[in-house]
């Protein structure tokens, strides 16, 4: 799956975590500008 950094835009993202602050919510980062940042999850 491609998820886009809100921060920059850039696909080149990776999961860092499958759960972040809630059970909806994966932690990712982006590998381009560094940014951690929560993604909602589709059930």
């Amino acid at each position: 799956e491609q998820v886009a950094c809100p921060q920059c835009g850039s696909l080149e993202t990776e999961v860092l975590s499958e759960f972040g602050s809630t059970s909806c919510k994966a932690l990712w980062r982006c590998k381009a500008c560094r940014e951690p940042f929560d993604y909602f999850k589709c059930h």
